[in-house]
């Protein structure tokens, strides 16, 4: 009897062991670039893009509570380019904004959220001359909506900056739409 239990413990560990070092030797063959990576904070839904040699940019819905969302401009700035941002006190041609149909189908409830937030700096440029806020960092911008409306719709709006130094007015045309329940926020065609 003792002959089998001490069989039977030496079986167990060998196969314990055999379990564990197999599954240590296939992590330790994972490459970084291999990994997942989840962000749970970000619970947006992407539902379109543009990309250029300045910038990409992704537009999204997060649903904060019944029929309360907020429209996601994820913003990336490529090849040292830059825009004047929403938050800049001077009134600025160029400046970021997003102009929308008037719609009884959603309400916007405040401003515009940045972050992160720019920081106002002094600019010598003649077209300048004081001070502006520069983004020239990768942005995201929030405009909470309310969803007057469970029937579908469509509300059209532009997102509209100057893309500096190219120094070119960028103009974007835009869909809020609800569809099927959904809310979404996409480019629409030129």
């Amino acid at each position: 009897m003792k002959y089998f239990l001490f069989l039977f413990a030496v079986l167990t560990l060998v196969g314990c062991n055999t379990n564990t070092s197999e599954t240590y030797k296939d992590l330790a063959l994972l490459d970084k670039s291999e990994m997942v990576i989840e962000d749970k904070k970000d619970y947006t839904y992407y539902y379109d893009s543009i990309a250029t040699d300045e910038y990409k940019i992704k537009f999204g819905v997060n649903e904060l509570k019944k029929e309360e969302f907020e429209l996601v401009i994820s913003m990336e700035l490529l090849n040292d380019s830059y825009f004047v941002s929403p938050n800049a006190k001077r009134d600025f041609k160029g400046k970021f904004t997003i102009q929308t149909d008037e719609s009884s189908d959603i309400t916007f409830i405040g401003d515009i959220d940045e972050i992160p937030r720019s920081i106002e700096e002094y600019d010598l440029h003649p077209f300048v001359r004081g001070k502006v806020n520069w983004v020239r960092e990768d942005t995201k911008y929030y405009l909470k909506v309310k969803r007057n409306s469970k029937e579908d719709f469509t509300v059209s709006s532009n997102l509209q900056f100057v893309i500096e130094p190219k120094c070119t007015l960028e103009e974007i045309p835009l869909f809020i739409r609800n569809q099927g329940g959904y809310l979404k926020f996409e480019v629409r065609g030129c």
